[in-house]
């Protein structure tokens, strides 16, 4: 895949912007969970590995404008006995929204589309004792794992395929996918992945540990690679926020742009 063009402000591409942004997140799976068992369909991309969480069973359709495409790639979900879910990154029509309430699947939202430029980027500090570091492969990615599992509180079995442990290191300058973390008297307490994608720096897997939130350690997990994507020539950074972070996101300077629709079908 021939690499898009870096963008160069978000003034630049403002009509596209939160399209984009949005749709980083079916780039980012794409890429994630290729060779992991995810399965590419027409206008949709599905992941089903039976871990009770909603986004280990998940379909995103990047094309729901005929209702066939999402009731393809639901098909398999609605056999399943785990938590799963659906996410629209360019929105859904009326009647894909009534068939997956016909189905039992129930909207839990829209997940915030953000964006900002990295030139604005708000200053952000650690706390004495505190480093933060890019991570490699070995012991630090099998840490990197379990921290993120238990930040975010997801089944470590799902976090791991976000991780270092499926995803392998590559610690070039450039490398699409780029993986850190805080540490606090040698236990690593703060995730964060950076993937560079549609000339655009995306972060995820944000999560600290449940004993170490408020002291900003998210907010610079979260800045910290993007300032690294900076001095590589990026000038944009996105994210799609979860409800805990986006105060944090805010403050930081980013701005919603779009929304990603959600919808979640938990088992009988």
């Amino acid at each position: 895949m021939t690499q898009a063009a870096i963008v160069p402000s978000i003034a630049s591409a403002r009509r596209t912007i939160g399209m984009r942004a949005a749709q980083h997140i079916d780039l980012t799976f794409r890429e994630m969970m290729s060779g992991q068992g995810a399965e590419a369909g027409d206008g949709y991309l599905r992941m089903v590995t039976g871990e009770p969480h909603p986004l280990g069973n998940v379909a995103i359709v990047s094309e729901p404008s005929e209702l066939r495409t999402t009731t393809a790639a639901i098909a398999p979900l609605l056999a399943c006995r785990v938590p799963t879910s659906v996410l629209f990154p360019n929105g859904l029509s009326g009647a894909v929204n009534q068939s997956l309430l016909s189905s039992g699947y129930e909207s839990v939202g829209a997940i915030p589309a953000m964006a900002v430029d990295l030139d604005r980027l708000a200053a952000t500090a650690l706390p004495a004792g505190y480093d933060w570091t890019r991570i490699g492969d070995g012991d630090d990615g099998r840490a990197w794992t379990d921290a993120f599992a238990a930040g975010y509180e997801i089944p470590r079995g799902l976090a791991r395929l976000f991780s270092p442990e499926c995803l392998g290191v590559d610690m070039a300058p450039d490398a699409k996918f780029q993986f850190f973390a805080i540490h606090h008297n040698g236990r690593l307490v703060a995730t964060s992945l950076m993937y560079l994608a549609d000339g655009l720096a995306g972060i995820y897997c944000v999560a600290t540990l449940a004993d170490e939130r408020g002291k900003g350690l998210g907010a610079h997990i979260t800045a910290e690679p993007l300032r690294i994507a900076q001095r590589r020539g990026y000038r944009v950074g996105i994210l799609q926020s979860s409800a805990a972070g986006h105060r944090v996101y805010k403050r930081l300077g980013f701005a919603d742009f779009a929304s990603v629709p959600m919808f979640v079908r938990m088992p009988n």
